[in-house]
């Protein structure tokens, strides 16, 4: 494992989120939940509260007659996820910035040092971009758009995930463009921070539409 995890659940979850992203299973595949958990060297508990994970990231499909299909990443998903978040999360952005305590920016800013100093798996880097984007929302938590914009954000996890690990240097610009992000949410320029998560979120998703028709090929392990 890149990092070790703090459950048995976590583990579970983040081994089979790698191996569908990863084309170990194509899309179709039934996963069986004895299997997964024997393979694994764990009880079905996990795997069953994993396939429950998976399929809120849009992952894997659960039917009671079919059980669990993983499902294949497709750039229409992908696209429809990214236009609503760009228009939901930059009105976010914008009040956020106004209200964020200088610990929540400090926390980001802990966050986006991580995910810059040394080369993280695509999971890793995925996690944190996740809790960079937590913390400077933090301030509008109670706020019904904050849980939308948040629901959005994990329908795109996976997406996110097989960019980085298709294209590793996208790393590299998503770390400049959030220097940028950090740097205006600091300044207080709502409009600039309105702007910038616009065109990050943008940026993102077309290098998303570029990665997701190799997700249907195996990749290079």
């Amino acid at each position: 494992m890149g990092k070790p995890y703090r459950t048995i659940q976590e583990y579970v979850l983040g081994t089979l989120r790698v191996e569908i992203l990863q084309g170990v299973y194509a899309a179709g595949t039934r996963l069986r939940q004895e299997e997964v958990a024997k393979r694994l060297g764990v009880s079905t508990t996990p795997v069953r509260e994993a396939f429950r994970d998976l399929r809120a990231e849009g992952l894997v499909a659960i039917d009671p007659n079919k059980g669990v299909e993983v499902r294949g990443l497709t750039a229409d998903d992908v696209s429809e996820i990214y236009e609503l978040r760009m228009m939901l999360e930059p009105m976010l952005a914008a009040r956020a910035c106004l209200n964020a305590s200088a610990e929540q920016l400090d926390t980001a800013n802990v966050c986006h040092e991580a995910m810059s100093a040394v080369a993280p798996t695509s999971e890793q880097w995925t996690l944190l971009n996740e809790e960079f984007h937590q913390a400077l929302m933090q301030s509008e938590a109670s706020a019904r758009l904050f849980e939308v914009v948040r629901g959005l954000s994990l329908l795109a996890r996976p997406y996110v995930s097989l960019s980085m690990y298709v294209q590793p240097d996208i790393m590299a610009s998503n770390n400049e463009e959030h220097a940028h992000l950090l740097a205006a949410w600091r300044a207080r320029d709502a409009d600039a921070v309105r702007e910038q998560t616009r065109v990050h979120l943008l940026n993102t998703r077309d290098a998303i539409v570029a990665c997701v028709d190799q997700s249907a090929r195996p990749l290079p392990v």
